[in-house]
């Protein structure tokens, strides 16, 4: 059994202006673009493309294809280029057959920034096996992505319902929610409220709080003189070494070492 599902050539995130008419992406492997902020244009065998925020855009190996300067638009986007290790890993995710490039709105973009981000991190840092590491979250990238495409358009109400519900979260991250108050915000039941969210955000109820308390821990972190204590207690957490554990796993890194970074820059 192949270990590593796909060989990866370069990762890269995309920030500020594009001072160029236009960056080619290369048409020797698949590109994945991921938008995270304003609008990005490409061209696409000779067809323009417009990406927005939490548009995905797989393009196939042997298009050629190129970023093309906007008017002024300021972007944020992560790229990554790579090629299936073989026959096999095309077989097991279809996505990757298409000879059309795929342009789609994912609807669990955090879900997708945290896996992103990660690969970044470790292709940036390459530390020992950091190829390795960067493949296998590849790989667990693309069978999300393949899940959610496989899945469908979501029907409107079912986003509206979940724009409401992350609303929800965002008022009230410090405290305890559950299924039940998500259930009575949108007048549904408190299982279908836990099932929708999964559903359609990839992330049961809980796993998205944390991340909401850990974007806001992390934030403190480096911009504030907080301690470490004083933001798990201001997210609701009792016990500090879970916080530090819940941390550790959404992040990848201890508060120490957020705090390191901090005084290092100051």
């Amino acid at each position: 059994m192949k270990f590593a599902m796909f060989d990866i050539f370069d990762i890269r995130q995309e920030r500020g202006i594009l001072q160029r008419e236009q960056q080619p992406l290369g048409s020797d492997s698949f590109t994945l673009v991921w938008v995270r902020f304003g609008q990005t244009a490409y061209r696409v065998a000779g067809q323009p493309m417009a990406c927005r925020k939490n548009d995905l855009l797989l393009i196939p190996a042997g298009l050629p294809a190129a970023e093309l300067r906007g008017a002024g638009t300021i972007r944020e986007s992560v790229v990554v280029r790579f090629s299936p290790a073989d026959a096999a890993t095309v077989r097991l995710l279809p996505i990757l057959a298409r000879r059309a490039p795929l342009r789609w709105v994912t609807h669990m973009p955090e879900l997708l920034l945290e896996k992103l981000l990660y690969i970044v991190e470790q292709w940036t840092a390459r530390d020992r096996y950091f190829s390795v590491m960067c493949a296998a979250l590849l790989t667990e990238l693309m069978v999300t992505v393949s899940r959610e495409v496989d899945e469908g358009e979501k029907a409107p109400s079912s986003i509206h319902h979940i724009e409401v519900m992350k609303r929800y979260v965002d008022d009230h991250y410090r405290g305890k929610i559950t299924k039940h108050e998500l259930g009575a915000c949108i007048g549904v039941s408190p299982n279908y409220a836990a099932s929708l969210f999964r559903k359609v955000t990839g992330m049961t109820i809980s796993d998205y709080v944390h991340r909401r308390r850990m974007k806001t821990a992390l934030y403190l972190l480096q911009h504030s003189r907080l301690t470490a204590q004083d933001i798990s207690d201001h997210l609701g957490y009792s016990d500090p070494s879970y916080f530090n554990r819940i941390f550790k796993r959404i992040t990848g890194k201890l508060p120490s070492d957020a705090i390191a970074e901090r005084e290092r820059l100051e």
